[in-house]
């Protein structure tokens, strides 16, 4: 049984991270990077692992019980509530990334002359929805979805390397720049390392024996998928087509829609790609909720999900018309920064335990 909770949450964890991995990071580290990604990549998405380890961790230390209940008795009443209040902004100012994402993504390849503000308001509605069906369906729903989305990507994959030109390969390892490798490991390390938010699947799902390994094969499953999105998209447009090129996977799409191959295919493709946005999305405002409810004392939990997502809709909707400082935002290495901060979270919590919990007496104390 335990085996089983942590592939299902193996799966989730792939379905989570995709859309944002394979749909975003990737044009980012294409513009920034040229040839040299590899390295970049590769170091990013190792440190990663030492934020799942934490994760899982510290949410062994009390099965039955959230982070944000008994995180103060690690930390302190007045520090827990600090980085509570730093991961409730994080949660609901990414969610409005992820929204804005739909509008722009909609707004210019499906839906133009659709106003931003009705395409918003179907995604919040969607949200309200999913987010009320609680941490437990969505990671249900991610089962099949897992599926869909692992065949797609192989599928995408194989009309990635059908017109690569694999000539270029011995030019990933003729290049290396220490500012390049440096960015690169942070920007793909503050995508890969969202794992602060599985906290808030205990106790809904127990981290147990086996937990680490399986969510680890998750990440080197969207640690993959990343790798191979960049090196084909260059492969396939060159470094400096590549570069002027917002949405790779569509236009690898598109391509097969003019040979006739993928005629009906695409709608279903771009299907998947936004139930996975969709997971991502719901799951950071289902983290933000839980937040607001450890102030709450858990009251209110129907008022503070449409809040929260009203003001997530509130701020993509400013940026709606805001674009520049939409995009100077998202990709500075401010932003990078704050991100990787707020993700260390668990390693935070993990270290002051791991300090104080040497004497069972302490923990038992605290209890």
């Amino acid at each position: 049984m335990t085996s089983n909770n942590n592939w299902r949450l193996a799966r989730f964890a792939f379905v989570y991270f995709n859309s944002q991995a394979s749909i975003f990071l990737i044009p980012e580290l294409v513009s920034t990077s040229s040839y040299q990604g590899i390295a970049g990549i590769v170091f990013g998405s190792l440190l990663g692992f030492i934020i799942l380890f934490y994760v899982v961790y510290v949410g062994k230390l009390q099965p039955a019980s959230s982070w944000v209940t008994f995180g103060n008795r690690i930390m302190g009443k007045g520090i827990h509530g600090a980085f509570v209040v730093m991961l409730l902004a994080w949660t609901v100012y990414y969610a409005s990334y992820d929204i804005q994402s739909f509008v722009l993504f909609f707004g210019t390849n499906y839906l133009k002359g659709t106003p931003p503000w009705f395409i918003q308001l179907v995604i919040s509605l969607v949200i309200l929805y999913v987010v009320q069906l609680g941490a437990r369906t969505l990671v249900y729903m991610s089962e099949g979805l897992f599926l869909l989305i692992f065949a797609t990507t192989l599928l995408i994959t194989y009309f990635y390397a059908e017109n690569a030109n694999v000539h270029m390969l011995p030019a990933f390892f003729r290049y290396f720049d220490l500012p390049t490798f440096f960015s690169n490991t942070m920007a793909t390390f503050s995508v890969v390392s969202e794992w602060v938010v599985f906290l808030f699947l205990a106790p809904e799902f127990t981290f147990g024996k086996g937990t680490f390994a399986k969510l680890a094969v998750a990440s080197v499953g969207n640690s993959l998928v990343l790798l191979s999105g960049w090196m084909f998209t260059l492969l396939n447009f060159s470094p400096h087509y590549a570069k002027q090129i917002q949405y790779p996977f569509l236009e690898i799409i598109r391509g097969k829609i003019d040979d006739g191959l993928l005629e009906n295919s695409a709608p279903f493709l771009i299907g998947v790609w936004t139930a996975s946005m969709l997971i991502h999305c719901s799951f950071l405002i289902y983290a933000g909720t839980k937040c607001m409810s450890y102030f709450t004392k858990g009251k209110g939990e129907g008022i503070i999900v449409p809040s929260l997502t009203l003001v997530s809709a509130g701020i993509a909707f400013y940026y709606t018309y805001h674009l520049s400082a939409y995009q100077k935002h998202y990709f500075s290495i401010i932003t990078v920064l704050v991100w990787i901060f707020i993700e260390l979270i668990p390693l935070y919590y993990g270290i002051v335990a791991m300090l104080r919990i040497r004497s069972k007496k302490w923990w038992s104390e605290q209890s």
